[in-house]
This record gives structure tokens, sequence and C-alpha cells, in this order.
């Protein structure tokens, strides 16, 4: 029998005291980290409720583990969803591969790409991303997406304004053409009464006159061809015809201007020099544009030599190695130049012509997008526009349009 000492009793209610305290001690400790960790989640989970970026994580197998309210909003899923939602689903099977290279070889810059909702419906986003790898080595991919749609939206109205401005401005070009166009169309037709008139004549003797008539006649649906053509050309100018971007021969374009604006010029007593390179490579572009860039720059031509005595307008094509603004790199440009020996212009003026609503013209006679437009349209191409001038020298704009294809 073992004989129990109050000394022993002492020590062992101590020893239970000791192991109680301890055992409270790791029952608050675990308490309390539950209750951080608790808020930490909270916490986390309300930074990614008010993110209005697309936000998710995706296990190793590229699943996705956990996102935000806006994800789910955006795509049109449900928390439920997420066991079964992967990176190919929401991606799409084109994008899926590109996307899945760069979100395993680590963090990325931001990639323009869609992703795909519930209903398949396409989103524009742009997306980064990081890899993490949790202390029990876990990885983890965390992707965050921006939605570009207003963005898109954006752009696409001001692409509509742009090519809404572009068809005002050659409408307004057929306006100011008008004078020219009426002198074009009042010469066939003139002929054509006046041939008409001498057949009425010759039907007095029919059989004597039969040549003549049989002349008159040719003659009048020459002019009559003559007229149609130049309506034609009228009705297609001042039509608004969607282009696409295409390989385009920029003499083809200057020929068909300065053929329509061939009264104009008669008009305004302007000796036109023509010096077009006939090896000329095409550009990529659009007809419509370039022809508009075109006619606008011949038409302030025209404008600025109108106190001039004696006006002279020079069109030029050919084939000059020039640095590219962007890349600053020496390549081959298609350039066009037309100058004129009108007014010029200072170089305070010079700095402001391709800014919208300047213009020098007087109030009234111009909205001031002529340039403004011819400077965006370039730079979409890739190009850009050089002017020289002075006051009482003329002026001299070069475009530099980048060709379809490298010459050997």
């Amino acid at each position: 029998m073992i004989n129990i000492t109050g000394s022993d009793r002492k020590t062992d209610k101590r020893l239970i005291e000791i192991l109680e305290k301890q055992k409270q001690d790791l029952v608050i400790r675990f308490l309390k980290k539950h209750e951080e960790l608790e808020a930490g989640k909270h916490f986390t989970n309300q930074i990614l409720s008010s993110l209005s970026s697309l936000f998710f994580l995706l296990s190793k197998d590229l699943v996705i583990v956990q996102a935000n309210q806006e994800f789910y909003r955006c795509l049109e899923y449900s928390p439920e969803d997420k066991e079964s939602l992967t990176l190919e689903i929401i991606t799409g099977e084109k994008n899926y591969p590109t996307i899945k290279a760069a979100v395993i070889d680590g963090e990325f810059a931001p990639l323009e790409t869609h992703l795909f909702t519930r209903t398949g419906k396409e989103i524009p986003v742009t997306l980064k991303g990081s890899t993490y790898t949790t202390e029990s080595g876990r990885i983890l991919y965390i992707l965050i997406a921006s939605d570009r749609s207003d963005f898109q939206t954006m752009m696409l109205r001001m692409c509509e304004a742009q090519e809404q401005l572009i068809h005002s401005d050659r409408l307004a070009s057929l306006g100011e053409m008008a004078a020219g166009v009426s002198h074009e169309l009042t010469q066939p037709l003139n002929a054509i009464l006046l041939f008409a008139r001498n057949c009425i004549k010759a039907l007095d003797d029919p059989l004597q006159n039969r040549d003549m008539l049989e002349g008159n006649l040719n003659i009048i649906i020459d002019r009559v061809n003559k007229a149609t053509s130049i309506i034609r050309s009228l009705q297609n100018f001042g039509r608004k015809v969607p282009d696409e971007i295409a390989e385009v021969d920029i003499n083809d374009i200057l020929h068909n201007i300065l053929e329509f604006l061939d009264s104009q010029l008669t008009l305004s007593d302007i000796k036109l020099t023509l010096q077009l390179d006939e090896t000329l490579p095409r550009v990529m572009g659009q007809e419509v544009k370039l022809e508009q860039v075109c006619l606008n720059l011949i038409q302030n031509a025209i404008q600025a030599m109108g106190k001039t005595e004696r006006p002279m307008l020079t069109v030029k094509t050919r084939l000059q190695n020039s640095v590219a603004p962007e890349t600053l790199e020496e390549k081959p440009f298609v350039m066009i130049t037309i100058e004129d020996n009108g007014e010029g212009m200072s170089r305070a003026t010079q700095k402001k012509i391709f800014d919208p609503f300047f213009t020098t013209r007087e109030v009234g006679t111009g909205m001031g997008l002529g340039l403004s437009i011819v400077d965006q349209i370039i730079r979409g191409f890739s190009g850009f526009i050089k002017v020289e001038s002075s006051p009482g020298s003329g002026t001299c704009f070069s475009v530099l349009l980048l060709p379809c294809h490298k010459e050997n």
C-alpha cells in the first residue's frame, strides 16, 4: 500500500492547476487566432467585394478556387459554380492555350483578351496575374481582369463620330466645288441643246441631211455620257460608304481627284504640274479616307492661291526613305507632296494647323476640321505629315505612308 503524504497531494494539485491553466491559455489563444482569421477573412472578402475588377484564384489544375462578386456578376455565374468552373470554360477554347501558358509562366504583363459568360457572351478584358505559393507548398494563381466593354463602346462611338466628320467634310467639299461642277455640266448641256436644234432643222430634208443628223446625234450621245459621268462621280463622292483596309494605289486616287477638280483648276487659272512615280508600291489604307486626305490638301492649296497672280499647283509621288516617328527607324515611305505658291504660313500658324477647329479662313467659311481629320487618318495608317511653309512663299505638305511591301 502506497502512502500519499500531504506534500504529494499539494504537488499533484499544483500540477493539475498548471495543466488547467495551460489548457485555458491554449483555448484562449485558439479562439483569438480563430477570431483573427475570421476577421482577416471578412476583411479580405470586403476588399474583394469592393473591387470593380474581376478577381479570381486558380488552383494548380486551373480550377476556380475563389472569386469576388464582380466576377460572378459579370460572367453570370454564382459562388456555387466555382468547383466546376475552370480557366478553359471562362476563356474559351481559342484563347485558352495562350492564357494558360501566360498563367503557368508566372507573373505576366497585361494581356488583351476575352472572357465568356455563362450564356456565351464575349467580354473584352485586360488580364494580368501572378503566382503565389503557400507555406504548405500549395500553388495558387492570382488573376485580375478589367472589363473593357465601356472603353470599347466609347472607342466605337469615337470612330463613328470621326466617320461622320469625314462624310460632312466631303459634303462641304462638294459645296465648294459647286461652281466648277456647274460649269462642267453647262458645256455638255449647251452642246446637246445646240445639236438638238440643228437636228430639228435638218428634219426638213432628212435624206439630204442624213450625215449631219447622224453626226449631231452621235455628239449628243457623247455629251449625255459626259454629263452622266459627272453626275455619277458627284453621287459616288457624296455617298457615305463603308470602306475596309486594303491595298490602295495612291496614283489612281490623285488622278481621280484631279480629274474631278479639273474645272475648278481651270476656272481659277491654276497651272498644274503632275509628277507621279508609276513604279510606286501600293499602301495599306482605306480608299475613301485617303481620297479625303488628298482632296483636303489640294483644296487648301487652291484656296491659299486665291490672291496669287500666277497660281501653280505641284503634285508629286515618289518612294522616299525617312525616319518613322514611332520607332525612330529609317524606312522607305510612299510620299505624296502637294505644293502651292500661295500666301504661305508663319511658324506660329504651322504649330496650330492640325489642332481641331483651328482655321485660317474667315468666320463662316469653314469648320476648321480638314487638317485635323487629315492628321488623324494618316496616323491611323501608321503614317505622318510634314509641312514646309513661309509667308509669301507658298506651302508644301508631305504625306508619308508605309508601302505594303519593301521593294527589292
